[in-house]
């Protein structure tokens, strides 16, 4: 709008790449006398014709493999890259913001401030991958912010929108205001809540819904292992979830991205701590919706020592368990819990500050489950391990002595319907020398078990173990001495035998 003393030839000179050319405003506005306007007056310039100074754009944030750093400033001809696990926030004059996001390559074409006009003109061309962008509205007309692909031109004022370019497509989501989707001479208006795909082929589809974001409510909030399970709800056949994980609400940190059709989505490589992420689902064209987005609070250092013993579903019969876990280098105490039920609510052991990666505990019968952590120095402690599920069952009763005849040695073990027991005897306390074994089948009540007798007799060692049912073998029992008479030797040391061929034996030895 003309202002007192305002002349062509001086706006000419004020606004005009080359001043001289205000006679191209005098045609335009129909002024006749150049050194004379009406104030008030109106004028059109046209936007190329007004001076304009190339407008770096910044980089806020680079997250993992990109091509640019935080505080570069990109002028035009700047090519931006991300790899798999990349991500490059932008900011425009304007206060616009681009996120590029992994798997990305774009070249800024344009970026040229009007000053006098107060208008930013960007023109970025998306090679492959995939940038969202929050254009600050701007009240020229056309648009002044644009994006071109392989396979369309998109245009906006103001608005925030997301565009993919894969071989051989293009795919344009708007999440408010409208984008101009121009493919040759065939535009589409493409308003909030819709998507369009545009090929290689010349077609270009009509706008139609985007899909509704998921309902993400049951996803948990707290994960404690350092590999994080996110569980979704089902999607229909041939539809898939994007899932980023960022520090900051705006996702421009993202940390972590996937992409599965799965409905478990697993993520790795994050820090303990608080993130944002956020989830949208892509249709079988591959057009995605809103996100839904939440929080979770990630704590899974120090990590729980790894149990060693006893396994998870282990099953014993010694009124003593000694529990192990391996070592934490940086480990400077652990803690224990041994409770009956899952929830380990009824405790019977609580250890708050062992120093040590054991600890031996005396448990009556029963079924329990246990669980240790890690605690390092100071009062950083880590999540508890994996409940492991322990049996505790009764020894076997007290052995009767044997029914001793000329040729075994018959016991009788006092046990469980459906265990069956195995027996050794030999001459030294360890076994080393085993004489003889012999078990017996299972049954509903133990069947005795029949030994062959050494013919020499003498001081003699047994013990024996239960396996019960499920094939659990038991722990054999404490070796027990049994005393036979000997046999008598002859001075070669041969045992003297009747006339019948049977050994002729002496009184048992007596104790030392």
């Amino acid at each position: 709008m003309a202002q007192p003393g305002d002349t062509l030839i001086g706006l000419g000179q004020r606004y005009l790449v080359q001043p001289l050319d205000w006679p191209v405003l005098a045609r335009l506005n129909h002024v006749g006398n150049p050194r004379r306007i009406p104030i008030g007056t109106r004028l059109c310039v046209p936007l190329e014709r007004v001076r304009a100074s190339p407008s770096p754009v910044q980089v806020l944030e680079a997250v993992g493999d990109t091509s640019a750093h935080p505080g570069d400033r990109l002028l035009p001809g700047h090519r931006v890259r991300t790899g798999s696990q990349g991500y490059i926030t932008l900011q425009l004059a304007d206060g616009s913001v681009l996120k590029v996001q992994s798997a990305t390559e774009a070249v800024l074409q344009s970026s040229q401030n009007h000053e006098p006009a107060g208008v930013l003109r960007t023109l970025w061309q998306l090679l492959r991958g995939r940038i969202e962008s929050v254009v600050t509205p701007q009240p020229s007309t056309p648009p002044r912010f644009q994006i071109q692909t392989p396979q369309a031109t998109l245009a906006v004022r103001g608005t925030e929108f997301r565009v993919t370019t894969i071989p051989g497509q293009t795919l344009a989501e708007t999440l408010s205001g409208a984008v101009a989707v121009r493919q040759g001479t065939r535009q589409a208006l493409v308003s909030a809540g819709l998507g369009t795909v545009a090929t290689a082929d010349g077609a270009l589809a009509a706008p139609r819904a985007l899909p509704a974001p998921p309902d993400i409510g049951q996803v948990p909030t707290l994960f404690e292992r350092p590999l994080v399970r996110l569980p979704l709800p089902p999607l229909a056949e041939g539809h898939r979830y994007r899932v980023q994980v960022a520090d900051d609400a705006d996702f421009r940190r993202v940390r972590a991205e996937v992409d599965s059709a799965e409905p478990l989505v697993r993520i790795a490589g994050l820090a303990d701590g608080d993130h944002h992420w956020r989830v949208r689902t892509s249709d079988a064209s591959g057009l995605s919706g809103s996100d839904a987005a939440g929080q979770f609070r990630l704590k899974a250092r120090p990590e729980p020592p790894i149990p060693t013993a006893p396994l998870s579903g282990a099953k014993q019969r010694t009124p003593t368990i000694d529990f192990a876990w391996a070592e934490h280098p940086q480990a400077s105490h652990y803690l224990l819990q041994v409770g009956r039920g899952a929830g380990f609510h009824d405790l019977v052991v609580d250890q708050a500050r062992l120093t040590q990666p054991g600890h031996s505990v005396a448990l009556p019968p029963g079924d329990y489950v246990w669980r240790v952590r890690t605690a390092l120095a100071g009062p950083d402690l880590g999540p508890w391990g994996e409940a492991q599920r322990l049996a505790v069952r009764a020894p076997p009763a007290a052995l009767p002595p044997p029914t001793v005849s000329d040729t075994t040695l018959l016991f009788q073990p006092q046990g469980e319907p459906g265990q069956r027991f195995e027996f050794q005897l030999a001459r030294d306390a360890g076994f080393h020398t085993v004489l003889a074994e012999a078990g017996a089948p299972a049954a509903e009540v133990p069947a005795p078990v029949a030994v062959p007798r050494p013919e020499e007799g003498g001081r003699l060692y047994v013990r024996y173990r239960a396996i019960d049912p499920d094939g659990y073998i038991g722990p054999h029992s404490s070796a027990q001495i049994i005393e036979l008479p000997a046999c008598l030797r002859s001075g070669s040391g041969a045992c003297v035998r009747s006339s019948q061929g049977q050994p002729v034996q002496t009184l048992p030895p007596s104790r030392p």
